[in-house]
């Protein structure tokens, strides 16, 4: 009977959890990072003080007027900036990692920025 009626508040819920690409267009000094929705608007990152989301991703994201340029499927162009997806940013760092000698272990942050032809380090 729980199966059942755990079935049935599953499939029978108005919204879905839909998922979202998060963009990143520089690490440091800022981690300016946005998303865009089905319909190419920029949603863009925020942490102020008890904000009002307009998309909840793995953070609160706000809504603004700008439609964004796909420019490839990891890289999206808003803003007058690029941003890289984090796909993508993790894809070049494990092909190319920047080792930090930091007592006994190294660490590689993802410091870099994206341009149109994807992140640099």
């Amino acid at each position: 009977m729980k199966r059942l009626l755990l079935a049935l508040l599953l499939f029978s819920s108005p919204v879905l959890a839909e998922k979202y690409t998060i963009y990143t267009t520089e690490r440091p000094p800022f981690s300016w990072s946005g998303t865009i929705d089905a319909d190419n608007t920029f949603y863009y990152f925020t942490n102020a003080y008890e904000p009002k989301c307009d998309i909840v991703a793995s953070g609160c994201f706000m809504k603004t007027n700008e439609k964004a340029a796909i420019i490839s499927k990891d890289i999206i162009k808003a803003q007058g900036r690029y941003f890289c997806s984090e796909e993508h940013i993790k894809a070049v760092n494990k092909a190319n990692p920047k080792i930090s000698k930091i007592r006994y272990s190294s660490i590689d942050y993802g410091y870099g920025k994206c341009t149109k032809d994807g992140w640099v380090r």
